[in-house]
């Protein structure tokens, strides 16, 4: 054998000539002549230092050679066209991995699990790796290429940071079940918790709600006591069914039930916050593009619905 290389075309030849065991007919089925035909397999048999076929008669067949080597050369073209189909669904999005942040109140939406649902329906060869971040973070981790989506509360965004508007979300009051407010009728006046214990987010966390919370507090004549900054939402509600004061939330959590906490509208305030897909404006991955298009789609089927 040669150290020259094998070529994925020869034995492509090769493999057509054994199917039909004649020249003519596999010339015919490869879009050539024969005299090309049969000199690109004499110089496949030089390269391998072996006869593939033997006269048979009027027609050909495999030798002990090309018996041995048929069965390889058809593993390798079929793993030379896997590779390239990967390649071009890679191209097209349809391969691979999109990290993806989420701040852990919003699978309790409905927007963002039905976005999470369509994206595997569509793409199920795309592994989607979640990481659970604050809306902070998130957006370091953009930056960074840490991730290639964020799903956020609103912020201020740095240059080449891009956001898609969701949904808006109006904020509610949870509260121990305990807490005479809890059984009142109707929406409650912000200023009757001003006697009340405060649990919030971290502030760095999630600056622009944190400050739109004391916001509505001072406009509603009190500075709220905050008891706990807790970084994470289970956190806030565990503390809240351990009895431990209220907390100013998107009103989506209300899908998450937990013993002794209850839920409450705000009155008078209209104040909302809103969920943010956010992407660099320099992306140009077809996984992220694919990502972006499946939201948009659900945005407005659910604007619809409304």
């Amino acid at each position: 054998m040669t150290n020259d290389y094998l070529e994925l075309r020869h034995l492509k030849y090769f493999v057509t000539v054994a199917d039909e065991l004649h020249f003519g007919r596999a010339a015919e089925r490869l879009g050539i002549s024969q005299p090309p035909l049969s000199q690109q397999i004499h110089a496949l048999e030089t390269r391998l230092g072996a006869k593939l076929f033997e006269r048979k008669g009027r027609g050909i067949a495999l030798s002990g050679a090309g018996s041995a080597l048929l069965p390889r050369a058809r593993a390798i073209l079929t793993q030379a066209e896997r590779a390239a189909e990967s390649v071009a669904r890679s191209q097209r999005g349809e391969l691979g991995e999109l990290h993806l942040g989420l701040v852990s109140s919003v699978p309790f939406t409905v927007v963002v699990p039905r976005v999470l649902a369509r994206f595997r329906e569509r793409l199920p060869e795309v592994r989607l790796l979640i990481h659970e971040m604050a809306t902070s973070l998130q957006i370091d981790a953009l930056e960074q290429g840490l991730i290639d989506v964020g799903v956020i509360r609103p912020e201020a965004l740095p240059r080449g940071i891009k956001a898609m508007e969701l949904f808006k979300d109006s904020l509610t009051v949870a509260m121990h079940a305990s807490n005479p407010l809890a059984a009142a009728a109707g929406p409650i006046d912000l200023h009757e918790l001003a006697d009340d214990d405060f649990i919030f987010y971290q502030r760095h966390l999630s600056v622009r709600l944190y400050d739109e919370i004391i916001a509505l507090c001072t406009r509603a004549g009190f500075s709220p006591r905050i008891l706990y900054e807790v970084r994470e939402l289970p956190t806030i509600i565990g503390l809240i069914s351990g009895g431990f004061g209220v907390a100013v939330l998107p009103g989506s959590i209300q899908r998450m039930q937990v013993e002794n906490v209850v839920y409450r509208p705000l009155a008078g305030t209209g104040a909302t916050t809103a969920v943010w897909a956010i992407y660099r404006e320099d992306a140009h991955d077809p996984m992220v593009q694919a990502f972006l298009d499946i939201t948009q789609c659900q945005v407005s089927k659910t604007l619809e619905r409304r």
